[in-house]
């Protein structure tokens, strides 16, 4: 076996211990009234476990203190690598849902877990489901949820953003919340794709932006909507790429 598969050993080894014990104590923690107090520190302590494990040993967050105070609102990254959730996990001390994609909570404990913290599933090859699924998270986000979308819909490259997919931004304005625009750097240099490849570990970073605000736009503003945000969050991707050091 050579030292590239070995040195991935760690991040499996602490994904197949850390999740079931962590999973299990949030989602109980999840069914009582202020169990966010239990369950999104938790969340954090795995998804720091994971970057540990992954060789990153330096971490630039800015900005993150817009999430504070912020109330309900959509947030939007870039997204390189199987790290970008642990990360954005990671460094927000508000509770954030996810709307991801179905096959994750497939998987026997873990997808338990994530129902019960609240995170929506969406099967993106149903089309008829994928909507049901928006909907339901307006309705939670119209409540005062911060809810993560990765409006590329998988992990792209770090040459350039994928075609962004509209979904998240229909919920965005159904709910009348702002969207975040945010952009991480390095995470695809430290663990790109594969299953058994990582990276040369180091430094990470992630930079939040300013809202973008959603009153008055309608379903028909969209596609003018997620030009802008896509600008946006191409031009944090590339201030987190520099403070990174990758740049």
């Amino acid at each position: 076996m050579s030292q590239r598969p070995l040195r991935s050993v760690p991040v499996y080894g602490w994904l197949f211990a850390a999740t079931p014990p962590f999973g299990l104590t949030a989602g109980i923690a999840a069914a009582f009234e202020g169990g966010e107090r239990v369950w999104w520190p938790v969340s954090r302590a795995w998804a720091a476990g994971i970057l540990r494990t992954a060789g990153i040993d330096d971490i630039e967050v800015r900005g993150v203190e817009k999430l504070e105070g912020l109330g309900h609102c959509v947030l939007m990254s870039n997204h390189q690598s199987h790290l970008d959730p642990p990360l954005i996990i990671r460094s927000s001390s508000r509770p954030i849902s996810f709307l991801a994609k179905i096959e994750l909570f497939r998987f026997p404990g873990f997808g338990w877990a994530l129902r019960r913290l609240g995170h929506i599933p969406v099967d993106r090859r149903q089309r008829e489901s994928a909507f049901a699924s928006i909907e339901k998270a307006a309705e939670e986000v119209a409540e005062g949820r911060a809810v993560l979308v990765f409006p590329e819909g998988t992990r792209g490259t770090e040459a350039d953003l994928l075609p962004f997919k509209k979904g998240g931004f229909v919920l965005a304005i159904k709910s009348g919340a702002p969207i975040v625009p945010i952009g991480i750097g390095g995470t695809r240099t430290v663990y790109p794709p594969g299953w058994w490849v990582t990276g040369r570990g180091g430094r990470v970073a992630m930079v939040v932006g300013d809202p973008i605000p959603t009153d008055g736009v309608t379903l028909e503003d969209k596609d003018a909507l997620m030009a802008e945000v896509r600008e946006r969050i191409s031009q944090l991707r590339d201030e987190a790429r520099r403070i990174a050091g990758f740049d």
